[in-house]
């Protein structure tokens, strides 16, 4: 079970330097909600295009009154500004470390920054993004798209099964998982205008680009009903 000390840390060795990233996996880590009245919230240093009013999410259930800043962009405003002037071909070894296990591959920037900025949005205390809370949980850096595929569908299946225990009305069709992957198209069009304020590099973009489209693949096949997916899921076939 996850303790309140977990940490997940993404280490980027680059020819000339090597950063470091260490991801809270805890529910304190997950809120970045501060209440209207603290100084703190009221004066962050963040940047503008981090303020919750800037192309807020017209699903957001977040109001401006209650929350200064958009939790998802103060979660990864920091990484966006260190790869502001990065490729997204530049060759990375990329190595993540978890409290049970070590992850390391050689791969370019836009797809190690997709892994950690997929993980970083999940536990950022976006309410929208929060429902991605049970696989950060599991989290797999560099994961396949059947994969995440996957991990997605029994992620889901496995909440519905609770809801089933307790008497409630279970979702086995996945309507609900399609409807929230509607939720992060129309998030994913906010979010990249709200990123557009920034000067950034196309390792940047891409890598935001990569974390959204992978929902979009995500979405199509679990409204084709997994069709395609049927004998590979079910450990039929291999491939």
């Amino acid at each position: 079970m996850a303790t309140a000390s977990e940490i997940i840390q993404y280490r980027f060795s680059l020819p000339e330097e090597e950063l470091v990233f260490d991801i809270e996996m805890n529910q304190a880590s997950g809120s970045l909600l501060d209440p209207p009245d603290d100084p703190a919230h009221l004066k962050g240093d963040y940047p503008d295009w981090t303020y919750l009013s800037s192309n807020q999410c017209s699903h957001c259930p977040l109001k401006t009154a209650d929350c200064d800043r958009c939790p998802a962009a103060v979660r990864v405003h920091e990484v966006l500004d260190t790869f502001k002037k990065s490729t997204s071909i530049e060759r990375v070894q990329l190595q993540v470390i978890t409290p049970r296990r070590t992850f390391q591959q050689d791969c370019d920037l836009q797809t190690a920054l997709n892994s950690m900025l997929g993980l970083q949005m999940a536990t950022s205390g976006c309410p929208i993004l929060s429902r991605l809370r049970a696989m950060a949980n599991f989290h797999l850096p560099l994961s396949t798209f059947e994969e995440t595929l996957y991990r997605s569908v029994s992620a889901y299946l496995t909440q519905q099964y609770f809801i089933h225990k307790k008497g409630g009305k279970a979702d086995w069709d996945l309507q609900g998982l399609k409807a929230f992957y509607k939720d992060l198209e129309i998030l994913n069009q906010a979010f990249s205008m709200r990123i557009q304020a920034i000067e950034q590099s196309d390792a940047v973009s891409n890598a935001i680009v990569l974390f959204f489209a992978s929902s979009i693949q995500l979405a199509d096949a679990i409204e084709d009903g997994l069709e395609e997916f049927e004998d590979f899921l079910t450990g039929k076939s291999t491939n």
